[in-house]
């Protein structure tokens, strides 16, 4: 038996091991993450880590060596308004499969036990903890973190589902020919394109500049909040298909992907005796659907809520979501939802309009270089 099991190996899971093994090692030596997948393994992101983001992996004392193409420039765009946000390093991106597995080995080597191709299919609490039934067998332990991203098998399990609150991304991975002249690459510009609002999309479309495997590559995507329900529902391949053709690209060349995002609700419950959900389990925003630092902040709160519970031998968990919407990460969380639900709203083009004037002629102030 164990005393702790982590269901997920993405910055969530990984991050929370890797706390564990950095304040309660006598927790990690007898603790043990596992995930369904074998890293590295693909992963559909944009792959924006925020400087919050590494931030928090100084905090883990975790330097990876990644890949990662710095963002120095934010192009924001509606129709023909444009506003470009100016601050060194405001965030830089990642390929994911390369991120996540590195994140994954820096657990390994501070100690923890790791198992891949693991996939849970049961899961069974009792008073003394909880049972998972896997395809490798049964493994028990006291306490389980589940994070395993948006379609939880441990929150589904559990019976803690809410539908209705699901962001919806699309995205390709496109070459990019000379592109030592392309503008994204030259200025590091990272491009969010909000003229979709008008098809109904509750969002933006993205371009984001990264390289893999050593070649320059464009990341496109377009995002849907999905805060209003009760809004026409939007056609994402359309809306992508028409970005891309006004960028000289044709969406049947590429291979189109897509997954969801759950977002955080803090009126929803995220534990149940023995078990809490972390990260997308638990929930992301719905306003830029950023995950990666919010993954590593909910894997580093999950570690210590649970060090704190052994040493209190308390396994309730009672209390798990409303310490964690009272936190800065819950704080940021809400804030967000707002900023989410006033932006994509049911606005009216004069609202747009005005707002990218008013950032046209207030983002010059807020540079920093």
């Amino acid at each position: 038996m164990y005393d702790v099991i982590i269901v997920g190996g993405g910055p969530c899971g990984a991050s929370a091991a890797i706390r564990l093994a950095q304040r309660a090692p006598h927790l990690a030596a007898r603790a043990l993450l596992i995930d369904k997948a074998i890293f590295p393994r693909k992963k559909l992101c944009g792959g924006g880590v925020t400087q919050h983001g590494w931030d928090l992996l100084r905090a883990l004392d975790v330097a990876l060596d990644v890949p990662a193409f710095p963002i120095h420039h934010m192009r924001l765009v509606y129709d023909d308004l444009e506003a470009t946000f100016h601050w060194r390093n405001l965030f830089r991106i990642v390929q994911r499969d390369e991120f996540d597995a590195a994140l994954l080995n820096v657990a390994r080597t501070r100690g923890m036990e790791i198992r891949q191709g693991v996939n849970v299919r049961e899961v069974v609490r009792d008073a003394d903890g909880v049972t998972l039934g896997t395809n490798a067998g049964e493994l028990r332990a006291r306490v389980v973190i589940a994070a395993d991203g948006a379609n939880s098998v441990v929150r589904q399990k559990l019976g803690l589902v809410r539908s209705d609150r699901i962001s919806r991304l699309m995205e390709i991975l496109t070459p990019v020919e000379n592109f030592e002249r392309a503008d994204e690459f030259v200025n590091h510009t990272a491009v969010f394109d909000f003229t979709p609002i008008a098809k109904n999309v509750q969002g933006y479309y993205w371009d984001f500049p990264a390289y893999k495997n050593g070649a320059a590559v464009m990341n496109r995507g377009v995002f849907d909040a999905r805060v209003r329900s009760d809004r026409p529902r939007a056609e994402l391949k359309a809306v992508l298909s028409e970005e891309l053709k006004q960028r000289g690209l044709e969406i049947g060349d590429w291979r189109l992907e897509g997954h969801p995002e759950r977002w955080f609700d803090p009126k929803e419950k995220h534990s149940a005796p023995h078990i809490i959900l972390a990260g997308d389990a638990a929930g992301t925003e719905p306003w830029l659907g950023e995950g990666i630092s919010h993954a590593l902040d909910f894997g580093i709160r999950s570690a210590e809520y649970v060090i704190a519970a052994f040493a209190k031998n308390d396994f309730s968990f009672a209390d798990y979501s409303e310490t964690i919407s009272k936190s800065r990460l819950g704080q940021r969380l809400r804030l967000k939802k707002f900023i989410a639900h006033y932006i994509y709203g049911n606005r009216g083009e004069w609202f747009y309009r005005m707002g990218w004037r008013m950032l046209q002629a207030g983002l010059p102030f807020l540079r920093r270089d």
